[in-house]
């Protein structure tokens, strides 16, 4: 498994491998109306800006994409400095150690940017994941997707030793 940096022709392969993620993975924690309330708000589009305004990695098996991590390095749009937005796993390469991988190349480049702390907004599927990867707990939340709740959990993650 390599991680290296997104490329633009990358996008289309996160664009259907999070729909896969949010659709089989996240199945256990949300239902199907909440799943598809989510994948409704995620585009083609939407992935080609995230792998040209963050800091996008991508974990690839050969050609294979098996997941992908992005973390803002300065703040982008709605994203704070340090905000892990997205962080994928194909479900068949679930259970692998590849979100770790991923979240171990987001703290190194944000360390690497000199940054004190990162901080997510993570699915209850990916709670135990940013937990191993050093995050702790903060707060439950929710966000209206188009009139469906979605809980999630914000979480926090101290950089430089901490």
């Amino acid at each position: 498994m390599v991680v290296r940096r997104a490329r633009i022709g990358d996008a289309d392969a996160l664009y259907a491998l999070s729909l896969d993620a949010i659709r089989r993975s996240a199945a256990t924690h949300y239902d199907e109306r909440q799943r598809e309330a989510w994948v409704a708000r995620r585009t083609p589009e939407g992935h080609r800006r995230l792998v040209t305004a963050t800091t996008t990695f991508v974990a690839a098996a050969g050609e294979d994409v098996a997941g992908f991590a992005s973390v803002a390095l300065h703040p982008v749009g709605a994203l704070q400095e340090g905000e892990v937005d997205q962080l994928f796993v194909d479900p068949r390469h679930g259970g692998r150690g590849v979100a770790l991988l991923l979240l171990d190349a987001v703290a190194t480049a944000a360390a690497g940017a000199g940054l004190a702390e990162l901080v997510t907004h993570a699915s209850w599927r990916a709670v135990p994941v940013f937990e191993r990867a050093g995050f702790r707990q903060v707060a439950e939340e929710t966000v209206d997707l188009d009139g469906v709740a979605l809980t999630r959990v914000l979480m926090r993650r101290a950089l430089g030793g901490g």
